[in-house]
């Protein structure tokens, strides 16, 4: 929605800047309530706002708050007083637009709040509500009342419902990130951030143009985030995805050129300032360069972090006139206002007192490296006491929600441990029938191969009968998953607790264990040919370059957990008939195997080759490999010929077997090797269409 979320990251590395250069932007960010359009159309509502809001919105837009305030000035006398949401958007961006004069917009937001003085009108008109909680919690993040600010968003938590309303609940995600962020708890900031892209990216019917700056936001927000956790890697991903995307929407004209420069503008800030930090001063260079070169129709204060990073970077290739010239222009940009919510004048007085004592100037340098320091020992010091407020507020208000579900669940607890256990003893006996049933096939099928008339019965009554049992497995296993789910659930609850006895903690963690093993295992039984079998596959035209980087990509994920690499080298782009869904299957456990079989810190790589008349895949890990005795039996279904992964990952046998069915219904093949290098390549070869 609007430009200043992609500001947040051209923050200052310094760890006193954090909490009030991540919060301040989102008081004057989203008018996001009026992105969610899943509900039935009418004709008084466009984008959600009602009253003609979404003209304020488009104005707010576009930064002209002086059209913003003559829209909601001319909208005011047309607001019936018993217009509650008609009230509360008034309200929220007369709020919004004062976010300069924090008492005048604390005053918007308590007026917002006094719609709601009646219990009766939250419940009747929840969005509304949120929305005045939003202001509020917005004006507690300036004054760094961060307790009040959580209180706000927990009764915001029991208000939104994320089925109907996505992008408000994505908002509110954004807010949690924000808070773990003032906490230094980095990565857990970016996961939130994560998560908010992930519900933007799959809420249905919005404007694409409505959630560019909220993706772009969320991307940008978790990059610097992992950036702050000194996941560098991470960051650089996610800065250089957020490139592509904007790139992507400006192609699409889902953006204008100046919506495209300013995000632009804040992505090759990043870059630059990470490239900086790696010690990359040529890479860092360019991009700043590149980043104050772009027009930003007269939005230049967004240049002045790149700009001092700039300067950073030409006093460190021996470059004082330039970067004391870089300087100049972002202390001109500054001005002289004494509003300054990002502590850029701190941030340029560092870099120059840094310049200086490069030139020798020591007595200006101190000067400088003084008032820095004075400036930083001030919000340290208020960011330290709110910090105390905000984790003790925290652990209350979780505590006191956690309680609540506790006591409900502990009314059930007995009913499904017993129901659990019930259960995968059943799994258990269904394997063990599976087994013996196949077992018995492969006997009566010896005995009988001199009868071919009674052979052929035979099978036909074997074939009925696996049928028979593929049928019950999966009744039985889709019966199993929910109870087993229910018994996770409550057992991870559980741990959470602190009052209960190790022992107590150990049989907990046995059981959510047990479950979480039980759950894989019947998702894989689900996916073996006892239960596709017969299925008719469904092929499309795939480029299978496109689907393996997409695979890679988003395993990367799971290599980070080992600090391992995943590197895709393609021979370019082929098209084959596929099914889709289950080649991606036959990746996706490809590589898991690789990342759980391979040690920390070592490289999985994935290749792609183009035969003649087919293409050939290669998945090269550097793991304990395979054991010459079990290599003709990997591939079985229930093979033997398994052992847990190098951080004790739990193997189920059968996930090869699946792999294997797959890849031979598509009239591929598949097969490994030795690695000389240590290790195991499991090769994959599919006919080009």
């Amino acid at each position: 929605m609007k430009t200043p979320s992609i500001f947040i990251l051209s923050l200052p590395p310094s760890k006193s800047l954090k909490p009030k250069g991540f919060f301040v932007l989102t008081l004057i960010v989203l008018s996001v309530f009026g992105c969610t359009s899943n509900k039935k159309p009418n004709p008084s509502v466009k984008n959600g706002l009602p009253h003609n809001f979404w003209l304020v919105d488009s104005a707010y837009m576009t930064s002209n708050l002086v059209e913003t305030n003559r829209l909601l000035d001319s909208l005011k006398p047309k607001i019936d007083p018993e217009d509650i949401e008609g009230l509360t958007n008034y309200y929220y961006y007369k709020g919004i637009v004062s976010h300069r004069d924090t008492i005048l917009m604390n005053r918007y937001a308590d007026s917002a709040l006094a719609v709601f003085d009646d219990v009766e009108m939250q419940e009747r008109f929840p969005m509304a509500f949120a929305k005045a909680l939003m202001l509020k919690s917005d004006v507690y993040v300036f004054f760094k009342k961060y307790d009040k600010a959580l209180e706000n968003y927990f009764k915001i938590k029991s208000t939104l419902n994320k089925a109907d309303d996505p992008l408000v609940y994505a908002d509110y995600i954004t807010k949690i990130a924000q808070l773990y962020y003032v906490q230094n708890l980095f990565k857990q900031s970016a996961h939130y951030n994560l998560e908010a892209f992930d519900i933007i990216e799959s809420a249905k019917n919005v404007d694409l143009r409505n959630v560019f700056y909220l993706k772009q936001g969320a991307l940008n927000n978790a990059g610097f985030s992992y950036e702050k956790a000194g996941m560098l890697d991470s960051a650089e991903f996610l800065y250089q995805k957020g490139l592509l995307f904007i790139q992507q929407q400006l192609e699409k004209n889902t953006v204008t050129i100046n919506q495209y420069n300013q995000s632009r503008i804040v992505l090759l800030d990043n870059l630059g300032g990470l490239m900086a930090k790696r010690g990359n001063l040529k890479l860092a260079k360019e991009y700043l360069e590149e980043s104050v070169s772009l027009d930003s129709y007269a939005q230049d204060k967004i240049k002045i972090t790149a700009y001092i990073k700039l300067a950073d970077v030409n006093r460190r290739l021996n470059q004082p006139q330039r970067a004391d010239s870089l300087l100049n222009i972002a202390q001109k940009v500054t001005g002289a206002s004494e509003f300054d919510p990002y502590l850029l004048k701190p941030r340029l007085d560092k870099a120059r007192s840094d310049l200086y004592f490069s030139q020798g100037n020591y007595k200006g340098a101190y000067e400088l490296l003084n008032r820095y320091n004075l400036a930083m020992d001030s919000v340290n010091a208020e960011n330290e006491l709110s910090r105390v407020d905000l984790n003790v507020r925290f652990q209350n208000n979780q505590t006191e929600q956690d309680l609540k579900l506790l006591t409900k669940a502990n009314e059930n607890i007995t009913l499904y441990l017993f129901c659990a256990a019930v259960f995968i003893i059943m799994l258990i006996c269904i394997v063990f029938l599976v087994i013996k049933n196949a077992k018995q096939a492969h006997k009566t099928e010896k005995a009988t191969i001199k009868h071919s008339e009674e052979l052929e019965k035979t099978m036909i009554r074997l074939e009925n009968r696996n049928k028979d049992y593929a049928k019950m497995m999966k009744v039985m296993a889709h019966d199993l998953k929910n109870p087993l789910g229910g018994m996770v659930g409550i057992s991870n609850l559980l741990l959470e607790e602190k009052h209960f006895l190790e022992d107590d903690r150990e049989m907990l963690q046995l059981i959510s264990s047990s479950g979480n093993n039980a759950i894989e295992m019947i998702n894989q039984l689900l996916n073996s040919n006892l239960a596709i079998e017969n299925e008719v596959l469904t092929k499309e035209k795939v480029d299978i370059q496109h689907l393996l980087r997409q695979c890679t990509e988003l395993l990367q994920y799971k290599a980070d957990e080992k600090q391992q690499k995943i590197v895709f080298i393609s021979g370019g782009p082929a098209y084959l008939q596929l099914s889709r869904e289950k080649i991606w299957r036959v990746f996706n456990n490809l590589v898991v195997n690789a990342i759980k079989f391979s040690p920390n810190h070592t490289v999985v790589k994935v290749m792609l080759e183009r035969l003649d008349k087919s293409v050939r895949i290669a998945i090269i890990d550097q793991g304990i490999g395979v054991p010459e005795n079990d290599k003709q039996r990997i591939f079985e279904m229930f093979t033997s010929a398994k052992r847990p992964g190098t951080s004790g990952e739990q193997p189920f046998g059968i996930g090869l077997s699946i792999s294997k069915q797959i890849v031979e219904s598509h009239q591929g093949k598949i097969w490994l090797q030795d690695n000389v290098g240590g290790g195991t390549i499991f090769y994959v070869e599919l006919p080009l269409s």
